[in-house]
Protein backbone atom coordinates (compact mmCIF):
# COMPACT_ATOMS: atom_id res chain seq x y z
CA UNK A 1 0.00 0.00 0.00
CA UNK A 2 1.17 3.30 -0.87
CA UNK A 3 2.25 4.93 2.30
CA UNK A 4 1.28 9.40 2.63
CA UNK A 5 3.91 11.12 4.87
CA UNK A 6 1.22 13.12 6.00
CA UNK A 7 -1.08 10.28 7.03
CA UNK A 8 -2.16 10.92 10.88
CA UNK A 9 -1.00 8.15 13.18
CA UNK A 10 -1.79 8.36 16.87
CA UNK A 11 -0.16 6.54 19.65
CA UNK A 12 -3.82 4.55 20.05
CA UNK A 13 -3.06 3.16 16.78
CA UNK A 14 0.54 1.60 17.80
CA UNK A 15 -1.00 0.42 20.98
CA UNK A 16 -3.38 -1.50 19.45
CA UNK A 17 -2.23 -4.75 19.94
CA UNK A 18 -1.26 -3.77 24.39
CA UNK A 19 1.85 -1.53 25.60
CA UNK A 20 3.52 -1.63 29.28
CA UNK A 21 4.33 1.53 29.68
CA UNK A 22 7.73 1.53 32.02
CA UNK A 23 7.87 5.72 32.66
CA UNK A 24 4.80 7.02 34.77
CA UNK A 25 4.07 8.98 37.57
CA UNK A 26 0.79 7.63 38.52
CA UNK A 27 1.00 7.23 42.57
CA UNK A 28 -0.50 9.87 44.65
CA UNK A 29 1.19 12.06 47.00
CA UNK A 30 4.84 11.21 45.91
CA UNK A 31 5.84 13.71 43.38
CA UNK A 32 4.63 16.52 40.85
CA UNK A 33 2.55 12.97 39.55
CA UNK A 34 -0.77 12.96 40.83
CA UNK A 35 -1.85 14.57 43.84
CA UNK A 36 -5.07 12.49 45.06
CA UNK A 37 -6.23 8.96 44.57
CA UNK A 38 -8.73 9.55 42.51
CA UNK A 39 -7.16 11.43 39.91
CA UNK A 40 -4.32 8.15 40.07
CA UNK A 41 -7.62 6.18 39.03
CA UNK A 42 -8.42 8.73 36.35
CA UNK A 43 -4.95 8.26 34.94
CA UNK A 44 -4.95 4.56 34.89
CA UNK A 45 -8.54 4.61 33.12
CA UNK A 46 -7.47 7.47 30.14
CA UNK A 47 -4.59 5.16 29.54
CA UNK A 48 -5.95 2.01 28.89
CA UNK A 49 -8.46 4.08 27.20
CA UNK A 50 -5.57 4.89 24.68
CA UNK A 51 -4.37 1.29 24.51
CA UNK A 52 -1.62 0.70 27.50
CA UNK A 53 -2.55 -2.38 28.62
CA UNK A 54 -0.31 -1.62 32.01
CA UNK A 55 2.21 0.42 33.55
CA UNK A 56 5.86 -0.28 36.01
CA UNK A 57 4.84 3.39 37.32
CA UNK A 58 8.24 5.53 38.44
CA UNK A 59 7.59 8.30 40.40
CA UNK A 60 10.93 10.09 41.48
CA UNK A 61 13.71 9.75 43.96
CA UNK A 62 15.41 13.41 43.70
CA UNK A 63 17.01 14.31 46.87
CA UNK A 64 16.57 17.25 48.33
CA UNK A 65 13.47 17.68 46.10
CA UNK A 66 11.23 14.47 46.19
CA UNK A 67 12.92 12.85 49.11
CA UNK A 68 11.44 9.06 48.11
CA UNK A 69 13.09 5.89 49.28
CA UNK A 70 11.73 2.10 48.74
CA UNK A 71 10.00 1.75 51.66
CA UNK A 72 7.58 4.97 50.66
CA UNK A 73 7.17 4.05 47.33
CA UNK A 74 6.04 0.63 48.45
CA UNK A 75 3.95 1.85 50.99
CA UNK A 76 2.11 3.92 47.79
CA UNK A 77 2.11 1.10 46.11
CA UNK A 78 0.40 -0.93 49.07
CA UNK A 79 -2.06 1.77 49.46
CA UNK A 80 -3.05 1.58 45.67
CA UNK A 81 -3.70 -2.16 45.22
CA UNK A 82 -5.76 -2.11 48.85
CA UNK A 83 -8.05 0.89 47.63
CA UNK A 84 -8.34 -0.46 44.37
CA UNK A 85 -9.61 -3.00 42.35
CA UNK A 86 -7.45 -3.43 39.60
CA UNK A 87 -3.45 -4.11 38.50
CA UNK A 88 -2.71 -2.13 35.60
CA UNK A 89 -0.12 -0.70 37.89
CA UNK A 90 1.59 -4.14 37.70
CA UNK A 91 4.58 -2.79 39.60
CA UNK A 92 6.62 -0.08 41.01
CA UNK A 93 10.14 1.02 40.59
CA UNK A 94 11.68 4.79 40.82
CA UNK A 95 13.15 7.56 37.97
CA UNK A 96 16.23 7.66 39.61
CA UNK A 97 17.87 11.34 39.67
CA UNK A 98 21.87 10.04 38.82
CA UNK A 99 23.78 11.51 41.57
CA UNK A 100 26.07 10.33 44.19
CA UNK A 101 23.41 9.55 45.95
CA UNK A 102 22.82 6.18 44.03
CA UNK A 103 25.64 4.51 45.58
CA UNK A 104 24.07 4.62 49.13
CA UNK A 105 20.92 3.40 47.75
CA UNK A 106 23.41 0.72 46.06
CA UNK A 107 25.58 0.03 48.97
CA UNK A 108 21.93 -0.70 50.73
CA UNK A 109 20.52 -2.52 48.67
CA UNK A 110 17.37 0.13 48.56
CA UNK A 111 16.58 0.39 44.85
CA UNK A 112 14.35 -0.71 43.15
CA UNK A 113 14.52 -2.44 39.52
CA UNK A 114 11.63 -1.76 36.57
CA UNK A 115 12.53 -5.59 36.36
CA UNK A 116 15.17 -8.05 35.69
CA UNK A 117 17.81 -5.46 36.75
CA UNK A 118 16.80 -2.73 34.76
CA UNK A 119 16.67 0.42 35.86
CA UNK A 120 15.52 4.40 35.06
CA UNK A 121 17.57 7.45 35.53
CA UNK A 122 17.42 11.11 34.86
CA UNK A 123 20.06 13.75 34.17
CA UNK A 124 20.02 17.18 35.53
CA UNK A 125 18.35 19.43 32.99
CA UNK A 126 20.60 22.49 33.48
CA UNK A 127 24.01 21.00 33.48
CA UNK A 128 25.39 17.40 31.89
CA UNK A 129 27.01 14.51 34.39
CA UNK A 130 30.03 15.04 35.80
CA UNK A 131 33.13 12.41 36.21
CA UNK A 132 31.81 11.60 39.32
CA UNK A 133 28.31 10.86 38.12
CA UNK A 134 29.88 8.89 35.71
CA UNK A 135 31.49 7.00 37.98
CA UNK A 136 28.70 6.18 40.02
CA UNK A 137 27.03 4.64 36.96
CA UNK A 138 29.84 2.57 36.23
CA UNK A 139 29.47 1.13 39.36
CA UNK A 140 25.87 0.62 39.04
CA UNK A 141 26.64 -1.13 36.06
CA UNK A 142 29.46 -3.76 37.72
CA UNK A 143 26.48 -4.52 40.09
CA UNK A 144 24.73 -5.71 37.15
CA UNK A 145 22.31 -3.09 36.74
CA UNK A 146 20.94 -1.97 32.77
CA UNK A 147 20.95 1.99 32.91
CA UNK A 148 17.90 3.40 31.22
CA UNK A 149 18.36 6.87 30.79
CA UNK A 150 14.81 8.63 30.61
CA UNK A 151 14.19 11.42 27.58
CA UNK A 152 18.05 11.90 26.63
CA UNK A 153 15.90 13.99 23.87
CA UNK A 154 15.15 16.47 26.91
CA UNK A 155 18.39 17.26 27.86
CA UNK A 156 18.88 20.05 25.14
CA UNK A 157 22.84 21.18 26.54
CA UNK A 158 23.80 18.47 23.55
CA UNK A 159 21.25 19.24 20.68
CA UNK A 160 24.31 20.65 18.93
CA UNK A 161 26.84 17.91 20.27
CA UNK A 162 25.65 14.40 18.86
CA UNK A 163 28.64 12.59 19.83
CA UNK A 164 27.69 13.15 23.49
CA UNK A 165 24.57 10.46 22.70
CA UNK A 166 27.41 8.03 20.61
CA UNK A 167 29.13 8.17 23.59
CA UNK A 168 26.44 6.96 25.94
CA UNK A 169 25.56 4.20 23.43
CA UNK A 170 29.03 3.14 23.66
CA UNK A 171 28.72 3.06 27.41
CA UNK A 172 26.24 0.37 26.85
CA UNK A 173 23.08 3.19 27.96
CA UNK A 174 19.82 2.20 26.90
CA UNK A 175 17.71 5.03 25.65
CA UNK A 176 13.41 5.63 26.51
CA UNK A 177 11.80 7.80 24.27
CA UNK A 178 8.86 9.91 26.18
CA UNK A 179 6.10 9.50 23.96
CA UNK A 180 5.25 13.69 23.97
CA UNK A 181 8.57 13.76 22.71
CA UNK A 182 7.43 13.39 19.41
CA UNK A 183 4.50 15.08 19.36
CA UNK A 184 6.24 18.51 20.16
CA UNK A 185 4.54 18.87 23.64
CA UNK A 186 8.42 19.94 24.79
CA UNK A 187 9.56 22.33 22.04
CA UNK A 188 10.51 22.42 18.52
CA UNK A 189 13.98 21.76 19.51
CA UNK A 190 13.20 18.03 21.49
CA UNK A 191 11.05 17.39 18.58
CA UNK A 192 13.79 17.26 15.92
CA UNK A 193 16.19 15.51 18.40
CA UNK A 194 13.72 12.88 19.01
CA UNK A 195 13.65 12.51 15.43
CA UNK A 196 17.25 12.65 14.58
CA UNK A 197 17.93 9.89 17.67
CA UNK A 198 15.00 7.78 16.41
CA UNK A 199 16.43 8.15 13.02
CA UNK A 200 19.73 6.80 14.04
CA UNK A 201 18.33 3.76 16.09
CA UNK A 202 19.58 5.10 19.69
CA UNK A 203 16.19 4.34 21.23
CA UNK A 204 15.58 1.19 22.70
CA UNK A 205 12.61 1.53 25.14
CA UNK A 206 9.23 4.31 25.28
CA UNK A 207 7.60 5.82 28.09
CA UNK A 208 4.64 8.02 28.41
CA UNK A 209 6.23 9.79 31.08
CA UNK A 210 2.55 10.75 32.15
CA UNK A 211 2.14 12.99 35.26
CA UNK A 212 -1.70 14.70 34.61
CA UNK A 213 -4.29 14.23 32.64
CA UNK A 214 -3.77 17.22 29.89
CA UNK A 215 -0.27 14.29 28.94
CA UNK A 216 -2.85 11.74 27.78
CA UNK A 217 -5.34 14.76 26.51
CA UNK A 218 -2.42 15.30 24.33
CA UNK A 219 -1.12 11.92 23.59
CA UNK A 220 -4.48 11.13 22.61
CA UNK A 221 -5.53 13.97 20.10
CA UNK A 222 -1.99 14.75 18.47
CA UNK A 223 -1.17 12.86 15.81
CA UNK A 224 2.23 11.88 14.46
CA UNK A 225 3.24 12.64 10.82
CA UNK A 226 5.88 10.61 10.16
CA UNK A 227 7.17 8.78 7.52
CA UNK A 228 6.35 4.97 7.11
CA UNK A 229 9.72 3.77 8.12
CA UNK A 230 10.06 6.25 11.67
CA UNK A 231 6.76 4.64 12.42
CA UNK A 232 8.11 1.17 11.93
CA UNK A 233 10.82 2.26 14.23
CA UNK A 234 8.48 2.88 16.78
CA UNK A 235 6.79 -0.02 16.33
CA UNK A 236 9.73 -1.77 17.28
CA UNK A 237 10.25 -0.40 20.50
CA UNK A 238 6.54 -0.84 21.11
CA UNK A 239 7.26 -4.11 20.92
CA UNK A 240 10.63 -4.07 23.02
CA UNK A 241 8.73 -2.93 25.91
CA UNK A 242 6.45 -5.94 25.60
CA UNK A 243 8.66 -8.20 25.19
CA UNK A 244 11.07 -6.68 27.78
CA UNK A 245 8.56 -6.10 30.48
CA UNK A 246 6.01 -8.63 30.34
CA UNK A 247 5.37 -11.02 32.85
CA UNK A 248 2.88 -14.00 33.67
CA UNK A 249 0.12 -11.52 34.96
CA UNK A 250 0.87 -9.44 32.11
CA UNK A 251 -0.21 -11.84 29.81
CA UNK A 252 -2.88 -13.46 31.89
Amino acid sequence: MFWNSNKKVFWKDLWSSGFIDIHSHLLWGLDDGAKTFEETMLLCQMMQELGVSSAITTPHTYPGLWNNDLEKIEAAYAAYKAQSNETFIKSVSSEYLADIHLEHLLATNSLIPLSKNYLLIEFSYLAPPNDQIMETLFKLKLKGYKLILAHPERYLYWKNTPGAFERFKEFEIYFQMNTLSILGYYGADVKRLTEKLLNKQFYNFIGTDTHHKRHLLITKSEPMHLPKSSVQLIEALVEANNKTFKTKKTEE
